[in-house]
Parts: structure tokens; C-alpha cells; sequence
């Protein structure tokens, strides 16, 4: 093989791996915001779970306790 053609596949490679390197520290970037929502959606869902427990020992009792309206 030629010394060029050697260089030009030797450049080729390297800008390969650059692009590469990029897209996994872009993937790592993205990896982490979605696990910082999903832990700020768990965070929500945990405190609507106990707020609906909250609201549902202060009420009378459960829904179907509660007879129906008169139009039924």
C-alpha cells in the first residue's frame, strides 16, 4: 500500500472515532436529564399516591359507599 493511501485511511479512522466518542458522550448527556426526569416523575407520582391517601382518610369513606343520584 501506498504512504498516502495508509495516511488518508489513518485520518479516515481517526474521525471515526472522533464521531463516535461524540455520539457516546451525547448519549451519556441525554442518559442522564432522562434519568433526572424520571426520578422527578417518580418524586411526583410518590406525593400524589400520598396525597390521595391523605384526602381519602379524611373523607367519608370510599366512593362506593355513596349512594347513587336520584336520576339512576
Amino acid at each position: 500500500m501506498e504512504p498516502d493511501h495508509l495516511q488518508r485511511r489513518l485520518e479516515e479512522l481517526e474521525v471515526r472515532l472522533a464521531h463516535q466518542e461524540y455520539t457516546q458522550e451525547e448519549q451519556a448527556r441525554v442518559q442522564l436529564e432522562l434519568q433526572q426526569a424520571n426520578a422527578e416523575l417518580r418524586r411526583q407520582v410518590q406525593w400524589l399516591r400520598d396525597r390521595l391517601r391523605e384526602l381519602e382518610a379524611h373523607s367519608a369513606g370510599p366512593e362506593g359507599d355513596e349512594p347513587p343520584p336520584p336520576h339512576y
